[in-house]
């Protein structure tokens, strides 16, 4: 038996999120077993960092073997040809032996993958009798879980001040400073995930999320937030939903034997929720139980490997930056975003900052997905002031911001109309509009001037008032997707899309988040950087995900992964959703969210081969054409020699509680109910 002090194994499990290592005696004894590491698209870094670790704790003469596994470690072999590698499916159950030898089932989700396996022991001998895993769907997976907590509490934990990382100058020291960042986001991270998991704790009616597929679970969790659901419904609802899909999509109709108390584990970095694990116990009715060490098991099955083929081939670091080179050679490329500027006809206006008292005004808001925005407009349709705020999961909130922001006017201005468009409308006309106040007026045979409209009426709505000669709109926003084509001022062409996200506001941002950027600034002025753009797979929102992974795993930059994630999400949108040239018309214009960043406008230039005009506030032509929509129905009203008010509740809606209760079907419909 080897001497377990002086002879060292160390595994690595290189993942799409993180980087898991332990290190093992030659008794197979597991001696250091720390938390992973999350790598923020530079797993190399992450592994360098753990080696350091490692070494700082055990001298580096001890360590006779480096053995790596993991979705992101398929290089590893192809480079140093000694290496002991072997994939996850493998290195999961034997590392599971060795945790907790008495366990029978084995229930796996990390961040990307999920796992099945029912192992036996026989004759002294363990066997996997039977392996299961997913169908690559998010809907069952960590990342899901990590896009959505983001999204849901960015707004509370917000993201840490950051050392600037040196170009120049000695390594150590950029490496210190890359270190430092990188444990500071870790560290807001895992409070992201401890808040969400309290937060669902508390909740008594979580919500229903019946979808498979993640970015449809995710659509429906944001209408679920617009239509007024509280946030730790959600979460919880989140977390059965992710146990429920594993049952679906990895067990499928699979019957578990539940007379042994003990015989099953849960493994992987998504049961450090123990909400999730207990979901999981009750859909499959038998007691699950979490081991020490569960996150880093593969890590651990890998290590003992590299013990039992008695290998003693140890990796040096500096080869890792030949593992990163090895896999970009069958990259296709298009050329640099930068190079496309000159197509983008960007064009800026300031607001007038003062508003003269008595100005008669409409209140246009636009409840997106991902994004509110408040827009007050005069009777002429002039745009007087704005607001653009993230929702961060509270509509309500948000409204009330946004409500709040604007009315610094209220002495000025006279309310003569509110109207609201976006996924949120329908809860926004509920808290905007009194209900009570619109009937007496219905009584009195006064018109209610209050109006709630579509998306795509209010963008054409906004655009065509700043510039008429705009035949087509592309508009991306956080969720929603729409196109417009006119013919001789006439729309000839509308459409938006239903479940899929490819091409979303929502996606690029989930793609971001993966190498720590944010869309709206350090997304941009990155892919503008690269000298290439990488091409990814863009025909589905999972598949971009998974290509971004793949772009890290290569080791491509930051600054060309940028990039490749804003083409890819412009291509999307272009190809996929709006079918190519034959549906483009002559002048274009790009609005919403995302078209707001230079790089994202020039990255449709590229793919569509056309100048893309970015008009003043082309973010708040959604809230700006429901404020005209209103002025147009007033005027209609005018001529027709009709009475007319607003239902607007009042700028002091802000202080007010809004109840919110479920109803039943039957309940809402007696007779008329099927249900």
């Amino acid at each position: 038996m080897e001497d377990s002090a002086n002879n060292l194994f160390v595994g690595f499990d290189v993942g799409c999120s993180s980087v898991h290592y332990v290190v093992l005696g030659g008794d197979k004894k597991i001696i250091y077993s720390p938390k992973p590491i999350i790598h923020f698209a530079n797993p190399i870094g992450a592994i360098k960092e753990a080696w350091v670790d490692i070494t700082q704790k055990y001298s580096e003469s001890k360590i006779k073997n480096t053995a790596v596994t993991g979705s992101n470690a398929g290089s590893f072999p192809d480079v140093m040809e000694d290496l002991t590698y072997d994939f996850d499916s493998v290195t999961i159950p034997k590392g599971a032996e060795l945790v907790s030898p008495e366990s029978q089932y084995i229930f796996h989700i990390g961040a990307k993958d999920a796992y099945f396996f029912n192992i036996k022991n026989i004759n002294g001998k363990t066997i996997i009798q039977e392996w299961r895993t997913g169908t690559k769907c998010g809907g069952g997976s960590g990342i899901l879980i990590e896009k959505q907590c983001r999204r849901l509490f960015e707004g509370e934990i917000p993201g840490p001040v950051l050392d600037e990382t040196l170009t120049t100058g000695e390594e150590n020291e950029r490496n210190r400073i890359r270190i430092k960042n990188r444990r500071k986001l870790q560290s807001r991270l895992e409070k992201i995930f401890s808040a969400a998991e309290k937060e669902a704790e508390s909740s008594k009616e979580p919500s229903e999320f019946l979808a498979r597929c993640g970015v449809v679970i995710q659509s429906d969790l944001i209408h679920k937030q617009n239509e007024g659901a509280k946030r730790e419904d959600n979460l919880a609802g989140l977390f059965k939903t992710v146990a429920r899909n594993y049952k679906i999509d990895v067990l499928g109709t699979r019957v578990l034997n539940s007379d042994n108390s003990n015989n099953a584990i849960a493994t992987g970095g998504v049961f450090s929720n123990d909400i999730i694990r207990k979901n999981l116990e009750n859909y499959l009715g038998i007691p699950i139980n979490r081991p020490e060490h569960y996150n880093n098991i593969a890590a651990i099955g890998v290590a003992l490997k590299g013990i039992e083929e008695n290998n003693r081939f140890v990796f040096n670091p500096e080869e890792l930056k030949k593992v990163a080179e090895h896999s970009k050679e069958k990259r296709q490329f298009t050329p640099p975003l930068s190079g496309e500027i000159e197509k983008i006809n960007n064009k800026y206006e300031e607001l007038d900052e003062k508003i003269e008292k008595g100005t008669d005004v409409i209140l246009g808001i636009d409840g997106g997905s991902t994004t509110t925005k408040a827009a007050l407009v005069d009777l002429s349709g002039k745009l007087l002031d704005k607001i653009y705020i993230k929702t961060y999961g509270n509509p309500e909130g948000s409204l009330k911001h946004v409500i709040k922001y604007l009315s610094r006017h209220k002495d000025n201005v006279i309310v003569k109309g509110v109207g609201a468009t976006g996924s949120a409308r329908k809860l926004y006309e509920k808290i905007l509009i009194s209900k009570k106040k619109s009937e007496a007026l219905l009584r009195k045979g006064i018109e209610i001037t209050d109006r709630v409209t579509d998306e795509i009426t209010c963008h054409a709505l906004g655009v065509k008032h700043y510039d008429s000669e705009i035949d087509t709109i592309y508009e991306i926003g956080g969720q929603d997707m729409k196109f417009t084509r006119f013919s001789n001022g006439v729309v000839k062409e509308a459409k938006m899309n239903y479940s899929c996200q490819a091409g979303s506001g929502q996606t690029l941002e989930n793609m971001a988040d993966v190498i720590g950027l944010n869309v709206e600034d350090s997304l941009q002025e990155y892919a503008l950087k690269a000298k290439r753009v990488p091409v990814i797979d863009a025909t589905c929102g999972v598949f971009m995900e998974m290509d971004e992974n793949r772009l890290i795993a290569e080791g491509f930059s930051k600054e060309e992964i940028a990039a490749a994630i804003l083409r890819g999400t412009a291509a999307s949108y272009y190809y996929k959703f709006v079918g190519g040239s034959q549906h483009v018309g002559g002048k274009c214009s790009a609005q919403g969210g995302p078209p707001l960043g230079k790089a994202f406008l020039a990255a449709l230039a590229q793919v569509t081969n056309k100048e893309i005009e970015a008009y003043p506030h082309r973010e708040m032509f959604g809230a700006w054409g429901q404020a005209l929509d209103i002025i147009e129905n007033m005027k209609k009203l005018e001529e027709q020699n009709k009475k007319y008010e607003s239902a607007f509740r009042g700028w002091n809606l802000v202080e007010m509680t809004f109840e919110k209760e479920r109803i039943s079907c039957r309940e809402l419909f007696k007779e008329k109910s099927s249900a």
